[in-house]
């Protein structure tokens, strides 16, 4: 159960709670002209652990949890979950 609250964590904060989308933009855009300006635009790729919740899910539960191999779990089933939602709403969409 931990690791479906985590990874469902993970999708909430980088896909459905719209209230932070202008901010993860802003965000994302600032760190994108940040890193190409300094002269490391490879840097710049980082600001997808904010916007992919696989990424997210698994650096949050590295970090909150200090336990890789839940960590990958984390990641993994955002991944599944993401491209469920995604199915669904591709079929929904038709």
């Amino acid at each position: 159960m931990n690791t479906l609250t985590l990874a469902l964590f993970a999708l909430w904060i980088t896909r459905w709670f719209t209230p932070l989308e202008y901010f993860r933009e802003v965000l994302v855009e600032a760190w994108v002209k940040a890193s190409i300006k300094s002269g490391f635009p490879a840097i710049s790729r980082l600001a997808t652990i904010i916007t992919c919740p696989t990424c997210f899910g698994f650096w949050m539960t590295l970090l909150y949890k200090q336990d890789f191999w839940l960590a990958l779990s984390v990641s993994f089933t955002a991944f599944l979950l993401t491209f469920v939602y995604d199915k669904i709403n591709e079929d929904y969409e038709k």
